[in-house]
């Protein structure tokens, strides 16, 4: 009996994944992003790493890095947001060698600030006379060692990692029309969404056959 109950949660679970998640539905449409709060850290009179953001009215906040300098958001601000993929943009590939520095669980205050300066210099060159006299070594520095594993593994699996918020423009509810391009974590991609249910259901029909044949 216990299988059986196991076997048919399973079913259920797998059925209503597979229903939910297809691949026109993750990345269709636009999603909506609304800056809940920043992580408390500045760098002079800049926000650094996290932004702490909702995705769709999400009750969980998930944190990004900003990738403009010149952009402007305030707290409770929304906008429409594209998803554009890591891997095969030089750009975002290094942005995402950055940004994995700077969400290390250990990382200091110092490392992230020079992690977010950094790609502030990436996405603007104009960032750079900026940059606090005490980071700009770090960030030269940074921005080399990003550039040097981009070219050193250009399939890394590090990229698919984290996922790029393109906003789109005129749908910022204030300011000047154009948010700021985010970098996150890496939502789940459709092909891994119909693995994950088509096992769990392969999972519930091999245990209750088992049963069935006991």
């Amino acid at each position: 009996m216990k299988k059986f109950n196991v076997g048919l949660a399973l079913f259920i679970v797998a059925v209503g994944a597979l229903l939910s998640f297809s691949p026109l539905k993750v990345y269709a449409d636009p999603v909506t992003l609304t800056l809940e709060s920043v992580g408390g850290q500045s760098s002079g009179p800049d926000y650094v790493y996290p932004y702490n953001m909702s995705v769709n009215g999400s009750a969980t906040d998930t944190p990004m890095m900003c990738l403009s300098f010149t952009n402007d958001i305030n707290f409770g601000e929304t906008w429409k947001a594209t998803i554009a993929q890591v891997m095969g943009n030089t750009n975002y590939e290094e942005a995402a060698y950055i940004f994995s520095q700077a969400s290390a669980p250990h990382a200091t205050q110092d490392q992230i600030a020079v992690a977010q300066w950094s790609n502030w210099v990436l996405f603007d060159a104009d960032a750079s006379s900026s940059v606090p006299s005490q980071y700009q070594g770090d960030v030269t520095t940074l921005l080399d060692t990003a550039a040097a594993y981009v070219l050193a593994n250009p399939d890394s699996s590090l990229y698919s990692k984290y996922q790029i918020y393109l906003p789109v423009a005129g749908s910022q509810s204030s300011g000047d029309g154009m948010p700021q391009n985010m970098m996150g974590d890496a939502t789940p991609e459709p092909d891994s969404l119909i693995l994950l249910g088509t096992g769990m259901l392969g999972l519930a029909v091999f245990l209750y056959r088992r049963r069935s044949i006991a």
